[in-house]
């Protein structure tokens, strides 16, 4: 039988935690090519899910560890992987690889493709620095002046990209879990004890320190963390400072493909990212959809992007992620209706997964 094609993926995040790039390489082998995975080194040990595809790792070092020299070391060492690789197409998950990929690609005649999983110019690490702010924004722009096909995770992103990128071609693939991904189980009664659970990174404006603040008056609240980030110490010493740090349990980061059996037990999911900046104002983050596929209702920050997509199913909250007052009537009102908040979650699951979005992406590739 003749080998499958190539398809060519470059990613500075972290893979062992990259739960999305995971999801796109598994629905590229669906369509019929083999996904190829080129990164800097994990910071967290990559997962059994990977065993059956073929990475790359090319630095000796994460960029989370030194990001600068990481990220030129990345540049220097796909030069060669560039000028020989087979693949027609190339797909830059997020912005470090993008221009880089993008200029090799026209040289060569490739299809390159951005998958922008945020608004990376409109992230607090690049909004927070001029100098971050003058690269990136030419980093970006130049890879967009070089490629016609984009994907993006959300309705307003897609809006945005388009209105500042009108020649380039956008494909909305929000990231959601795998059709059923999720096992369900039978939750204990709330009565007994209400289990919040709360995945993803740990850096700024996560709502958590005001979280603990309205725990405080709920003594049966428990929540259960699953990340690691920048804010970690932080957060713990806030947890301390609220006097519920026996209420709250920090375990640290895990392998993605444990995270459906993790949340599935919870009673209320939090995603209470502030909207400090448009980046977090307008993405749908991954993890709404994986506590609503485990049928786990969500409380949620109030923003555009979470109250338009609240119109399709109520599976959830949003409040003010800057005032406990908020979040303790937000949590209350989950309780009150909870029954209909997890029917909703029932209904959601058979459209909010990765499968239904992606039924076009072969043809947007042209696979």
């Amino acid at each position: 039988m003749p080998a499958k094609p190539e398809i060519l993926l470059a990613i500075l995040t972290d893979l062992g935690t990259d739960h999305r790039c995971f999801k796109l390489a598994t629905s590229l082998r669906r369509l019929g090519v083999t996904p190829v995975i080129y990164c800097d080194k994990p910071l967290h040990p990559l997962g059994k899910a990977w065993e059956e595809f073929d990475v790359r790792v090319i630095t000796g070092e994460s960029h989370q560890k030194r990001f600068f020299p990481v990220f030129l070391s990345f540049l220097f060492h796909m030069i060669p992987i560039l000028w020989r690789s087979p693949a027609q197409v190339w797909i830059s998950l997020d912005a470090p690889p993008f221009f880089w990929l993008a200029f090799w690609g026209k040289l060569r005649g490739r299809t390159v493709v951005y998958d922008s999983h945020e608004l990376f110019l409109e992230t607090p690490m690049v909004l927070n620095r001029s100098s971050r702010r003058i690269f990136w924004g030419l980093w970006e722009r130049g890879g967009f002046a070089l490629i016609s096909k984009s994907i993006t995770v959300s309705p307003a992103i897609v809006n945005r990209l388009r209105e500042k990128h009108s020649g380039v071609e956008l494909y909305l693939l929000p990231n959601m879990p795998l059709h059923s991904a999720a096992p369900v189980v039978n939750k204990p009664p709330v009565a007994q004890g209400v289990r919040l659970i709360f995945q993803g990174g740990l850096r700024v404006a996560t709502g958590l320190p005001e979280l603990f603040a309205a725990m405080k008056s709920h003594p049966n609240f428990h929540l259960d963390v699953y990340g690691a980030g920048t804010e970690n110490d932080r957060l713990r010493e806030s947890a301390r400072s609220e006097g519920v740090q026996d209420k709250v349990v920090f375990h640290g980061m895990v392998p993605f493909e444990s995270l459906a059996e993790i949340i599935s037990p919870a009673h209320i999911g939090i995603h209470l990212m502030q909207p400090v900046c448009d980046s977090f104002a307008l993405t749908w983050a991954n993890k709404i959809f994986d506590y609503t596929q485990a049928l786990v209702p969500v409380l949620l920050s109030d923003n555009p992007a979470h109250r338009e997509l609240l119109k399709e199913f109520r599976v959830g909250v949003v409040v003010d992620s800057f005032s406990f007052e908020a979040i303790t009537k937000g949590l209350e009102e989950i309780l009150a209706g909870y029954e209909n908040f997890v029917e909703e979650c029932h209904k959601a699951r058979e459209h909010w997964h990765w499968d239904s979005y992606a039924k076009g992406l072969g043809s947007f590739l042209k696979l």
